[in-house]
């Protein structure tokens, strides 16, 4: 024992700042010093010790001062009250990467009614003058409400702007090329209705005060989708938007007209509507694959990364990975089983790094929504040169629903979040954090530095930056700052600026092109080694003009954080917003009911996502759209109940359930379960043979068997309680009534309107469990 306390050394903080005051045998040093313990990092980056937050970071971003702001879902992740998931307040705070030191945001944020708001779940984006566009928040899951706010980092307080058409629960925020944001999706009020009317915050800063969002084409008009919760779109080297999932389907939305260069405008009842959706006339093969990133990791190229259920005999997400190429004339998607990560994953977060390549970490790989018994703790590195994925260091903290991950100036990336909900219990919900140093800081030799920069450069003029003394430079790259929540970085975008010219410490470069390859605002440049090294980043803002005191031509331009604005409160702050210009989902849904003659077939479906059909209804809507017996699909569901409605093109159509299970999962593989289907059949009802038979001779020729409805004919659901809604008696005893109406009738039968859970036997015959029912002429 002696002996072995001898052996035992304790590290100084100063050497191994990682692990202050840890006792290590002998064994361990030498593990730690020897040189393979280098190489190791050299090929598979290093993870640090996890620290703490002040809560757990769903919400994070890059702020153009270097520190990151971010929030979670409520004020004490701990707490076991389930009325503390629902409270109306957020508490911000900000973390800063160069002390590891955290404080609270001056103020909190609040609409323009004074009351407090809760940013969980919203969406948010940079805009040029670098404050922070927040779209949306939570008032309860699923449901959104309408508020916007700007965060400014100068004064480190949040300012209320013009509310929403409709609240926004899990909306995208995208900046334009000509600085404004453009806001898609987000689900809203009790029914939990998707908000398909996308929107344009007007300026290209946050110091304005606008009247009123700018309203932008429906989909829906263009016969397009209805989208998921957090749609993955991208700004293309041609100025348009393009939407990649998590629908198969991609879709091309054109705001300005190329001949006019000004918006593209649709008079709408007394109104206008800006933008077109245009087919993409391309879908990733994968299918429906949501909680998953998209990632821009070089200009216009774009790889869509896991995520989904798969139908495959392993139930989990998919490890496959597909790419789109925007600069291509007919951009379409491809993939191979050679570019596929090793581990299948979902609800993980993907970072572009300053050399190209594309860090993955965390995620679980388990079935289901959220399966936390199985985390991913292993990262992989995609290097798009050589068309591989490498393995990783493992984190040592599992981050799956909820997790975040963000690129910081010093190229390292912060991992951070997971929980507060999706089946984490309070003690899962992870107020800690860790960072990753990537493979290129483990290289040897010193990192090329960048000692002088200008604040501020324009589009398509040469700017200069002065190097450390012995540094030559192989690549620059343009990173735009981050800004990520729930699988996906709202901000993300890298570029290489290609003809650069160094002489001895000055670097030249050449600004990028223009607005469409690299919105206005801020980003960070980091220039690289022949080694692949990259410094430390400046954080530099591009816009089309300076001010008078900029100068891009000088190399060594003071660096200025954002100046403060004052806010000039609008003069209504509690007026409603106006109405829209086209119809809402439930509008849409009330003037398609109106005009239908015949009653839906009502479908059962379990989404994986837990909150229920309402909000995650994109994927199952496109799915219902696909089926080949389908005409037309009720564009808003039943929350309450957990089911759908359409109408068939043959209005005499008894849906093979078979078959549409079987197109349904070939659309959203396992994201939907369809539990059954229910119809309406009119017809003379007697009895053959001791059963009950309807005839529906007039409508068809068919003769259906009708029969008792039991707990196991439930298609409603309880989303709570995640299984089949306990039947009622009336419902139950349905057929027994409906026998004694016939046994009292002719021998000709009763014509009755039969309403009830259709069954396919295993001959192939079909049968209908009667839920309710109505006689010719009267009541039942």
């Amino acid at each position: 024992m002696a002996r072995q306390r001898g052996a035992l050394s304790r590290l100084s903080s100063a050497k191994f700042p990682l692990a202050p005051d840890l006792l290590l045998t002998s064994t361990h040093l030498g593990l730690l010093l020897n040189p393979r313990w280098k190489m190791a990092a050299e090929t598979v980056g290093r993870w640090s010790e996890p620290f703490e937050l002040s809560n757990v970071a769903v919400h994070v971003s890059l702020l153009p001062n270097g520190k990151v702001l971010y929030w979670g879902r409520r004020t004490n992740p701990r707490s076991t009250d389930p009325a503390s998931y629902d409270e109306l307040w957020t508490r911000a705070f900000v973390w800063d990467p160069a002390t590891k030191t955290t404080i609270s945001t001056a103020n909190e944020p609040r609409g323009l009614d004074g009351n407090t708001v809760n940013l969980f779940c919203a969406g948010h984006s940079f805009l040029p003058d670098g404050t922070l566009l927040i779209a949306g928040g939570h008032i309860k899951d699923g449901w959104g409400v309408d508020q916007a706010c700007v965060y400014d980092a100068a004064s480190n307080r949040f300012t209320p702007k013009v509310r929403h058409n409709k609240g926004r629960w899990y909306p995208s925020v995208l900046t334009l090329p000509d600085g404004r944001a453009l806001v898609i999706s987000g689900s809203y009020d009790q029914s939990y209705t998707v908000n398909n009317i996308p929107e344009i915050w007007p300026a290209d800063n946050g110091t304005a005060n606008p009247p009123a969002w700018i309203e932008v084409a429906d989909p829906l008009n263009q016969q397009g989708p209805v989208f998921p919760l957090y749609p993955r779109m991208h700004v293309a080297p041609n100025g348009r938007i393009i939407v990649v999932g998590p629908l198969a389907q991609s879709w091309w939305l054109d705001i300005k007209d190329p001949f006019t260069g000004g918006d593209i405008v649709t008079p709408v009842g007394g109104k206008s509507v800006v933008g077109r959706w245009v087919d993409a006339q391309t879908g990733r093969k994968a299918m429906f694959r949501d909680y998953c990133p998209s990632v821009m990791y070089d200009t216009g190229k774009i790889m869509y990364i896991g995520g989904g259920l798969t139908v495959d005999s392993d139930p989990g997400p998919t490890n496959e990975v597909e790419f789109i190429d925007l600069n291509q004339p007919n951009p379409r998607w491809t993939s191979s089983p050679s570019t596929n990560m090793r581990i299948q994953r979902r609800q993980f977060n993907a970072t572009v790094l300053p050399d190209g390549t594309v860090l993955v970490n965390g995620g679980t790989k388990g079935p289901g929504f959220n399966d936390l018994s199985q985390p991913v703790l292993l990262s992989e590195l995609w290097d798009p040169a050589a068309g591989r994925w490498s393995d990783m260091a493992s984190e040592s903290v599992g981050r799956c629903y909820h997790g975040v991950s963000l690129l910081l100036p010093d190229a390292t990336v912060l991992s951070a979040g997971s929980g507060e909900y999706g089946g984490a219990g309070p003690d899962q919900n992870m107020t800690n954090a860790q960072i990753f140093s990537p493979p290129y800081l483990f290289r040897g030799g010193p990192r090329p530095s960048i000692t002088a920069a200008p604040s501020a450069i324009v589009y398509g003029r040469d700017f200069t930056v002065t190097l450390g003394s012995a540094d030559t430079i192989s690549k620059v790259s343009w990173v735009r700052l981050g800004s990520v929540t729930h699988c996906r970085n709202m901000n993300q975008s890298l570029m290489f600026l290609n003809g650069f010219r160094q002489n001895d410490t000055t670097l030249t470069i050449p600004a990028p092109a223009n607005a469409n390859l690299a919105p206005p605002g801020h980003y960070m440049l980091y220039v690289l080694n022949a080694r692949g090294v990259p410094s430390i980043a400046r954080i530099i803002r591009i816009s089309s003009t300076l001010t008078p005191a900029s100068d891009p031509d000088t190399d060594t331009l003071p660096e200025s954080e954002p100046e403060p604005y004052g806010y000039a409160a609008p003069t209504s702050p509690s007026t409603e917003p106006a109405p829209s210009a086209q119809p809402t989902l439930a509008e849409r849904s009330s003037k398609l009911i109106a005009s239908q003659s015949r009653p839906p077939i009502t479908v059962g479906l379990t989404p994986a996502c837990p909150y229920g059909l309402g909000p995650c209804w994109g994927g199952a809507y496109d799915a219902l759209r696909n089926i080949s017996d389908i005409e037309t699909v009720n564009p808003v569901p039943d929350q309450a109940d957990s089911v759908a409605f359409v109408y068939p093109k043959d209005k005499n159509c008894l849906p093979d359930i078979d078959i549409w299970r079987e197109e349904l999962k070939k659309v959203v593989n396992n994201s939907y379960e369809l539990r059954g289907v229910e119809m309406t059949l009119s017809g003379a009802v007697k009895s053959v043979d001791g059963e009950l038979v309807i005839d529906t001779s007039g409508e068809g020729g068919k003769r259906v068997v009708l029969k008792e409805f039991t707990q196991a004919s439930q298609i409603k659901w309880d989303v709570k309680l995640e299984g089949p809604k306990v039947v009622g008696d009336g419902e139950v005893g349905a057929y027994e009534r409906l026998e004694e109406v016939v046994r009292k009738g002719s021998e000709g039968g009763v014509e009755v309107k039969v309403t009830g859970t259709l069954q396919k036997g295993c001959d192939g015959a079909f049968s209908l469990d009667v839920r309710e029912f109505e006689v010719a002429g009267g009541a039942e």
